[in-house]
């Protein structure tokens, strides 16, 4: 297949293209398992509380649009009913995470709502994890843009402000939160569909050819290309206990959402291809694509994205 980037006007204002959706959205899931497995490291290995964490944490720190710093505007918090909705999760399940993220000082609940104070982003654990989610962010930029993406332009009089970057990362999870969460039994299951997705399609990442090859939703690269990954390694990965993960591949292989082969486990065919799935992932590819847009008004480097980097690349999660 030839190597034809896509046309810029998906960014300059036509109506919204995505050449190329089912490559961006293999990039945004090495991002979300990024994001979610450094979140649980922080957080004792809870990936539901991870999640919350981080959303709570980007609405506090809610920039003006154009995720510009210098518009900022105040702390902003949200009530758990909201927050429980936001989420579609059941109100008692969201109360319990709150209260454990409370107890140990990462939120505070007032009057308005709850919030990440300030003062949380200072402690080692939590510095740790938003700078490793925004170079996550600047590695899917530069990855993007390694792939021949028309990327927004830069807004080179707006000095980049790292946080705005963060929000956007954070955006970007929430985003896939918010268009996938309710296919899965859990947010376990979706992690670690995700996280699966991830292993099967390392090998077409690595060969460039193969990428651009099978850069859309359709044709599904054939299983030859894609490569199994056992339980214990997903188990590994994402810092669940192993009879979790066995227990919740066993539920999704009973389903049809994955099936067995020799060495591991992968996504069926069926799952890949389902449509209301596929509906799903174009509309989050959309609402990204806008998340990309107010980044470049912030003052991101899309021009030379490893030029935002704080700590450098981070290294994509090892399924070994």
């Amino acid at each position: 297949m030839q190597d034809t980037p896509p046309s810029a006007a998906s960014w300059n204002g036509a109506p919204p293209q995505l050449p190329r959706a089912g490559l961006m959205a293999r990039l945004i899931a090495e991002l979300q398992v990024s994001m979610i497995t450094a979140g649980a490291r922080a957080l004792d290995g809870d990936l539901d509380r991870a999640i919350v964490f981080m959303v709570v944490a980007r609405i506090s720190d809610m920039p003006s649009p154009g995720h510009a710093l210098a518009e900022r505007r105040a702390s902003q918090a949200i009530s758990i009913n909201a927050l429980a909705a936001s989420l579609a999760r059941p109100f008692e399940t969201m109360r319990r995470h709150i209260h454990a993220l409370c107890d140990r000082g990462l939120c505070t609940r007032g009057p308005a709502g709850v919030t990440v104070p300030e003062a949380v982003q200072a402690r080692p654990e939590i510095a740790a994890l938003f700078r490793s989610s925004h170079d996550a962010l600047v590695r899917l930029a530069e990855d993007l843009a390694a792939f021949g993406f028309a990327l927004p332009e830069t807004r080179a009089h707006r000095p980049y402000d790292w946080r705005s970057g963060l929000a956007a990362a954070h955006d970007i999870l929430l985003t896939g939160v918010e268009f996938s969460a309710h296919r899965y039994q859990s947010w376990t299951d979706m992690v670690m569909a995700n996280a699966i997705l991830c292993a099967n399609c390392r090998p077409i990442m690595e060969d460039r050819a193969t990428s651009i090859a099978y850069a859309e939703f359709s044709p599904v690269p054939p299983e030859a290309l894609r490569r199994p990954v056992s339980t214990g390694a997903i188990a590994r990965a994402l810092g669940l206990p192993p009879s979790t993960a066995h227990r919740r591949v066993a539920a999704m292989v009973e389903s049809g959402f994955l099936v067995r082969r020799k060495r591991g486990v992968m996504l069926a065919d069926s799952a890949i291809t389902d449509a209301q799935r596929l509906a799903d992932a174009r509309t989050a590819l959309l609402h990204t694509r806008q998340i990309l847009i107010r980044l470049a008004a912030g003052g991101f480097r899309f021009a030379n994205p490893a030029a935002c980097y704080l700590d450098g690349r981070p290294e994509l999660v090892p399924f070994g």
